[in-house]
């Protein structure tokens, strides 16, 4: 009867060492680590054991792995096994103790992650905000316009033409090719004279006289000047920057709901 109870015992404790229990890892706390999916391909980087009591109940000391040099953008996973050693420890010191040990392996698989912190992010945000309102590259209007922050570090700034389940589309300006300055700098200012049609004129006030102004074209056609009768004009603005005043094409893109971190707002 002794015997049989005996064997009980030890086939209960044997079973309780290959169990799954709670456990946990020491890593550098200066180094986030971020889990795999269970879909990815891993490799073993490193092992170190675990002790644990009471039948795997509480843990003794925890596996180490402070020492690995952990990489920023990979990812990890692990994994607790039972080797030979392991089994022999059990068997005998465990059946005695119920003191265990068992075997953690390292992973380091095939799926790459950004992991960063909410001030990291925070900073990425308000830079990416900063610099799509100082962009001389585009009109005083598209400023006004919603900022798409995408998670691969990406942004895009412009308006919604469509709100589709899965994606957004908007439109963004572009410059066409050619549109800069002879020396590649938009920088300067221009004269603008706005038509009553509606035509729009850039260049360079060079004369005027009670009926009629003389500009020097920004994007002469044909002749570089031309002159135009006062009553065909509806307004004239001095000094109007170079970069609102250059030629702009639009195309629209799709974004992918998902690559979406955050929409700002700009203030009016």
């Amino acid at each position: 009867m002794f015997r049989l109870i005996t064997v009980f015992i030890f086939i209960a404790s044997v079973g309780s060492f290959a169990s799954c229990t709670t456990r946990s890892v020491v890593h550098r706390g200066d180094a986030p680590v971020a889990i795999s999916s269970s879909e990815t391909s891993c490799q073993v980087v490193a092992e170190s054991t675990q002790w644990q009591a009471l039948w795997d109940m509480y843990r003794i000391y925890d596996a180490d792995f402070s020492a690995h040099s952990f990489q920023a953008n990979k990812t990890y996973n692990y994994q607790m096994e039972d080797r030979w050693m392991d089994w022999l420890i059990n068997g005998t010191v465990g059946f005695l103790t119920t003191v265990t040990r068992h075997t953690v392996l390292l992973q380091e698989c095939q799926q790459e992650v950004v992991i960063r912190t909410p001030e990291q992010i925070q900073k990425q945000v308000d830079d990416t905000i900063a610099r799509h309102l100082q962009d001389i590259g585009t009109t005083r209007r598209n400023k006004q316009q919603p900022i798409f922050i995408l998670k691969d570090g990406n942004s895009h700034q412009g308006r919604v033409t469509e709100v589709r389940e899965d994606s957004i589309e908007i439109e963004v300006e572009v410059r066409p090719e050619g549109s800069e300055s002879e020396d590649g700098d938009s920088a300067g200012t221009v004269d603008r004279i706005r038509l009553k049609s509606g035509d729009i004129i850039d260049g360079r006030v060079v004369d005027q006289d009670r009926t009629s102004m003389t500009i020097l074209l920004k994007d002469p056609e044909g002749a570089p000047r031309k002159t135009i009768s006062k009553s065909d004009i509806a307004q004239v603005q001095f000094g109007v920057p170079a970069d609102e005043a250059a030629k702009r094409e639009t195309k629209r893109i799709s974004i992918h709901r998902d690559s979406i971190e955050r929409i700002a707002i700009p203030d009016a």
